[in-house]
């Protein structure tokens, strides 16, 4: 039987604390006492592959619970290479870096036939559209006498086993670094996108069944009908390179941010950054406020500009993949700012 995401988390919620250990060893931490922390690792620019080179674009998720049909994305990918341009909604081709409160663009790039491409956001928007979405909201209760209850095999269409399956993965949604039962302010829910036919679906408007046995567990099914920001992307494509080499060396220029080493550090900022990048302990971190020290390394990252105070931040924040030269190597650093 295929262990789900799902399962795997309800599994450790009940396997205490060895178990936690072992599920969240390796997982990006702040730590429990360092309001900010710094963290390096050494970056091959010798040969650039994902996340920034997607040689099957395909693979790139949407933004939704249920992924696009790999049809759908080729049909788009199509019209890029073809026109140079495309229009789409929810698939964000070009990837995006958490920085604060914000994300922003990362370098990415295409290969098809052995030419290599540039792939850049031309243009953006945000759609207001009404959507049905579907959920199954986990409850304690058996469900009462004569109440309608699926259970494996669902007798549904692919399409709709497909949603009721995202579903179910979607109440343990936002598992990874924390165990335990889950825990939401709002019903985690399905959107019926515009890849999905919701005129085709027994799940909406009303579902044909009032409750879901999975598992052990029962959900109740919900139907509702919702206004969604829908993000919509146009992109545009340049040619880069006919060669790998020429592309490993255009893909670097664009990548690496700049080079510490021509911005005149003092001893202090390079001890924060060779902290970072040290085998033991890879990390540099301090409480709040920063030092002078760590403030002046993160303005040569090209971070301290856009760091709000400390105050300002309600949740955990990342600054995430800035890459520079320093010293002899070309490093990928990550701030952390746990208010």
């Amino acid at each position: 039987m295929r262990c789900s995401r799902r399962r795997a988390l309800r599994l450790l919620g009940i396997t205490g604390a060895t178990a936690a250990t072992a599920a969240t060893a390796g997982c990006l931490s702040s730590g429990s006492l360092n309001s900010y922390a710094l963290i390096g690792d050494e970056f091959d620019a010798s040969s650039i592959g994902r996340p920034y080179l997607w040689p099957d674009p395909t693979e790139i998720d949407a933004t939704t619970r249920v992924d696009f049909a790999t049809e759908a994305k080729e049909a788009s990918l199509t019209e890029l290479f073809e026109t140079g341009e495309v229009t789409v909604r929810q698939w964000p081709l070009v990837g995006r870096d958490k920085w604060g409160t914000e994300t922003r663009p990362r370098p990415t790039f295409l290969e098809r036939d052995g030419t290599f491409y540039e792939v850049r956001i031309a243009e953006e928007r945000v759609l207001e559209r009404e959507r049905w979405h579907f959920a199954v909201d986990r409850v304690d209760e058996t469900p009462p006498d004569g109440a309608a209850v699926a259970e494996p095999p669902f007798d549904l269409s692919a399409q709709d086993e497909r949603v009721l399956d995202a579903a179910l993965d979607a109440v343990y949604a936002g598992h990874d670094g924390f165990l335990g039962d889950p825990q939401f302010d709002e019903l985690q829910t399905v959107e019926f996108h515009h890849g999905l036919d919701a005129d085709a679906s027994a799940l909406v408007p009303s579902p044909p069944f009032e409750y879901v046995e999975y598992e052990d567990e029962f959900f109740r099914a919900v139907a509702e009908r919702r206004t969604v920001e829908v993000p919509e992307w146009t992109y545009a494509i340049d040619e880069i390179a006919a060669s790998p080499g020429g592309f490993n060396e255009y893909a670097r220029d664009a990548i690496v941010e700049g080079d510490l080493g021509s911005v005149g550090l003092s001893d202090g900022a390079r001890g924060v950054l060779d902290d970072a990048i040290a085998e033991d302990p890879r990390r540099y971190g301090e409480g709040a406020p920063p030092s002078d020290d760590l403030d002046e390394a993160l303005g040569a990252l090209g971070i301290a500009e856009d760091l709000e105070p400390i105050d300002s931040y309600e949740e955990r924040v990342d600054f995430r993949n800035v890459v520079v030269e320093y010293r002899d190597g070309v490093y990928r650093f990550d701030l952390i700012v746990s208010p």
